[in-house]
């Protein structure tokens, strides 16, 4: 499977979800748009979606089908439903882009950039004095103090 296909864009948009009924009536239900990704879409709502189900949804000009892959509930918060496109259905920032479309390898690379090229640098990459390159007599050593035991008697 392609990677850089299922890479996920987070989002939040609501949308007019068309929920088709095994009946073959139609409902409409307004769903918060939360993630999507070429071949597919999760939204939130507060109405459960049965696997398998038939979903339909515009945006951008473009209508967008498929079937309910899998939901979840969250207690008090409402439902997690995820939608896989039909074949030949593909989503693309072009076709469509979603109100804060936020992808999250942004944030993943600013924090490389951040961590490795706008670092301080390091005690270690200081120059090292002169001194460190001769060496001292052992009579200009001071004499250590005894150790003393950390642990036990």
């Amino acid at each position: 499977m392609d990677t850089k296909a299922m890479r996920r864009m987070l989002c939040s948009e609501i949308v007019s979800l068309q929920v088709q009924a095994g009946t073959g009536r139609n409902r409409i239900l307004k769903a918060n748009l939360e993630e999507i990704w070429p071949a597919g879409a999760v939204f939130w709502t507060d109405v459960r979606i049965r696997q398998y189900t038939a979903l339909r949804f515009v945006g951008g000009g473009f209508e967008f089908r498929g079937r309910v892959s899998a939901q979840k509930l969250l207690r008090g918060l409402g439902y997690l439903v995820e939608m896989q496109f039909y074949p030949g259905c593909r989503w693309s920032e072009e076709r469509f882009r979603p109100k804060h479309l936020f992808n999250p390898l942004v944030l993943l690379a600013n924090r490389v950039f951040e961590t490795t090229l706008c670092a301080a640098r390091s005690p270690f990459d200081r120059p090292r004095p002169a001194a460190f390159g001769r060496t001292a007599s052992a009579a200009a050593l001071p004499a250590e103090a005894p150790l003393k035991i950390a642990c036990g008697s």
